[in-house]
Order: structure tokens, then sequence, then C-alpha cells
């Protein structure tokens, strides 16, 4: 299914993790404390670009139509979709053997999983599990390593953005994979007086690292490593960037993308937020919305996303498969009782045959070779009959009877339509003329339910009416 590409899409650049010292260049130990990043503005730079229309092409932001700018987010404008890009300095992305687990299970296994890929203690990181690739082995997983404190404090910034869906990716996601010999394409951005370059190897694997003190030398004058010293060096630049933003919003509407499904947001993402700052924040985006853009045109483009039906279809075809399961136990529930029930009255009928009516059953099951269906009813529905005759009472199975239902059943078909009738004591059988009736023996049965009889089928317009009604259907 491939999703409508006219919706807003908003790219969010997170800034790099800081360094201690990081203004004078001094030292490489890693800040860990979310006070220090307040103290460095960490929250004012993230840089941003809003694409009003993600198929157009955006060579220059800050000379085309498109909206960019550096802040906090809550500064940033609303957004259908917002694609937010992690630096790929500032996560690893490993390939490991990971057990076939639940969601739950593989989250306490994951720490154990990568203890001899880290100098540090597991404790420290945020360990997550990319989905699974389709085509590849099931155990074969990518697992994406971000500094616990720092990731932290991003998904708490990221809360302020103005969008229903928010992606966190690596930004190594957005360069194009080599294939059939091409040239691999590094990435390269200069961050003080260093450099860093970005590479992707395979469709969720990608690493980052940095030059330091080669604030005067261009790229070309940098010497790369040997796994790469043949690849095209590209600035990270936001044509770069929007170009490859583009390419993975329309890879990943399809379900059979490796990363349809990919996001690195905690599950928990706004989750801690109570309904009172939920309305205030959509609030807020309604009143913040841009200057000339259609609020009644964005709420009706947002559905055609598929990716907000994912959910909900998934749940549909939950309740349709339980709704169809429900029925078809009923259904056999049904059938099972009415088996159960035809066993019982048989039972219960051949417990009140007389020694005489037993004697005949098996005669007559002697000579068809099998019981037919009902012959035990049958049996004492003319043992009842033959008893109130000898006793000289009035028997359903006695011809006035008999003649007075088949006279009620035939006054629904007209006054011509019998051809003949032979009653043999115990019911009547009857047969309709050919051609004076357009109804099928289905209804001619239905008709005679619906009246209380009970009538069977013996041939091509024949039927036979029984004395009592029900027993043994």
């Amino acid at each position: 299914m491939q999703r409508i590409l006219n919706l807003s899409l908003l790219i969010v650049c997170c800034p790099l993790k800081p360094f201690i010292g990081a203004g004078s260049g001094a030292s490489s130990a890693q800040s860990d404390s979310a006070r220090e990043w307040q103290d460095l503005a960490c929250a004012e730079q993230f840089a941003w670009c809003l694409i009003d229309e993600p198929t157009s092409k955006v060579s220059d932001p800050a000379q085309s139509n498109s909206e960019n700018g550096v802040g906090t987010t809550e500064s940033m404008p609303y957004a259908d979709e917002v694609l937010v890009l992690l630096p790929t300095i500032d996560v690893r992305l490993i390939e490991v053997k990971v057990p076939l687990a639940n969601a739950k299970k593989l989250q306490q296994i994951l720490p154990n999983l990568i203890e001899e890929y880290v100098l540090t203690g597991a404790q420290n990181l945020s360990v997550q599990a990319l989905p699974p690739v389709p085509g590849k082995p099931a155990m074969q997983r990518v697992i994406a390593l971000i500094d616990r404190a720092w990731y932290t404090w991003l998904s708490k910034q990221l809360e302020g953005l103005l969008s229903q869906r928010v992606r966190l990716i690596p930004d190594c996601f957005l360069l194009n994979l080599p294939v059939h010999g091409e040239q691999r394409v590094i990435a390269y951005q200069q961050h003080g007086d260093n450099m860093i370059f970005t590479a992707r190897s395979s469709d969720q694997l990608g690493l980052a690292w940095i030059e330091n003190n080669v604030d005067h030398a261009t790229p070309d004058q940098i010497t790369l490593p040997q796994s790469v010293k043949d690849a095209h060096l590209t600035e990270l630049s936001w044509p770069l960037l929007v170009e490859g933003a583009q390419r993975f919003m329309q890879e990943t509407t399809s379900s059979h993308s490796a990363n349809y499904a990919l996001n690195l947001l905690p599950k928990t993402f706004r989750r801690e937020a109570g309904s009172g700052s939920a309305f205030t924040q959509f609030s807020d985006m309604l009143k913040r919305k841009r200057a000339g853009k259609d609020l009644a045109v964005g709420a009706n483009t947002s559905w055609t996303n598929p990716a907000l039906w994912h959910q909900p279809s998934r749940w549909a075809t939950y309740l349709l498969a339980t709704v169809l399961l429900g029925y078809a136990l009923h259904l056999s529930f049904l059938v099972l009782d009415n088996w159960r029930w035809g066993n019982q009255m048989e039972v219960l009928a051949v417990q009140s045959l007389t020694p005489a009516s037993i004697a005949k059953l098996n005669q007559d099951k002697a000579i068809d070779g099998k019981q037919a269906t009902g012959a035990v009813i049958d049996t004492l529905t003319k043992q009842v009959a033959q008893d109130q005759r000898r006793q000289g009472l009035v028997s359903d199975a006695d011809f006035a009877p008999m003649a007075a239902k088949l006279q009620l059943l035939r006054a629904g078909y007209g006054p011509d339509v019998l051809q003949k009738i032979n009653y043999d004591g115990y019911g009547i059988d009857f047969e309709f003329k050919s051609g004076s009736m357009n109804q099928t023996s289905a209804q001619v049965i239905q008709k005679a339910r619906s009246l209380g009889f009970m009538v069977k089928v013996i041939g091509p317009h024949r039927y036979r009416l029984e004395p009592f009604a029900g027993l043994g259907s």
C-alpha cells in the first residue's frame, strides 16, 4: 500500500552529545549531566526544516519556500509527520545473534549480549533491538546502543514536537546504499575543530567517526580508513538530508521494508503526559499553526497515512477473527447438542419399545442391511398408534387427523394441486401435480414446519406427512 505524499514533513537534526569543555575542546570526557547540557544550551541547538510538499526537491532551504531554523522543539511548527535524525556518532549499531523471545524477555537478555562490545557497563546504555529485516535469519538482529542519560534527555525534549507521528532514526539511514559496484557515499560535517564522517554499510548498519584538529583541512586532505578510501565524500547538508528523508519515508510505507517499524523512541514516549497537558499542547498546536495552512486539508490528508491505520486495522483483524472463531465454536456446539439430543431421544425410545416392536425393528434392520435414520422413533410411533387404537382412542396417526393436516397444508397452494394421496395407517403419502406450483421441496418443508407438521421428501413432487411433528428431525 502506497502512502499519498501530500503531508507536511518536519526534519529535525538532534545536536551532538556535548563533551566537558566542549567550548575549548580541551577534554574528551563525555558529560552526563542534564544541568551541564542546559548550561551549554543544547535544547536550543535542534536544527529543523519543514517541507510542505515532501515530494519536492529542496536545493537550499534558505532560498526556498520551506521553513527552517535552529531552536528548541517547542518553537518548531506543526507537521503531519516528524523525522528526527540522531547523529550516528552518538549511537552504535552492531549486528548480533539474538535468541527468539518475546519483547519483554528480549529486553532482559539484550544487556548480556552486548557486554563484549562495550567498555563501560551496560547499565549506562539504552539498548534496543531494531525490527527484523525481511528475508534474513530471525535471530540475526541489529542492536542500537545509546548513552542512557543523553537518550532520556533527548526523548524528553522531543515531547515538545507538535505532531501525531514522530520517528527517531540514526542519520546514516538517509545515505544511499552502494549497489552494483557503485561508490560508497560518506557524509562529513565540520564541528568546531573536528570533522565528523558518517557512512552507511547496510539496511540497518552504519558508523561514524571523528577526525580531531582538522579545522583548516579540506575533506580530501584527510586520510580515510583503508576500507573506505575510495568512497565519495559529500557534505551533510540540508539538500542531502531532505532528499534522503523523502526517500526513507517513501521506502518505509511498505511493510516489506526493512525499516518499516523502525523508531528509536521509547515505548513510553508522551505516555507520562496527563490529559490536561495534552489538551494544552493541542491548543498550542492550533495557535501556532503556520499561516496559510488549511486546517481542514491537513486533517483530512492525515487520514490517508497508512501508518495511522496500521494498529486499528490490526485490532479489527483480531476482532473479526474472534467473531468468526466464536461463531464456529457456537455452531459446533449446536451440532453437538443436536446430535446428543437425537441420541438421547433414541435411547429413551428404545426403553419404551415392547418386545414385539423390538423384534420388528431388528427384522427391518436385517432386511435393509443397516439401520435407517429415525427407525427407532418410527417404530415407537407405530407402537403408540396401535396401543391407542386397541384402547378405542383417537390417534394422531388416524386418517381423519392426518387428512385435516393435509388440508391445511394444501390450502396454501390452491384446490387443484394434489395429484394423489396414499394412507398406509401411519402416514399419508401425497404428490403434487407437475407444474401446479412453483415452490421447491425446501419451501414445502418449511411451510409444513410453520404449521407444526412433519413432512419428508420421498421423490419428485412426492412427500410423506408424518403423524407426529418434529420427532427424529
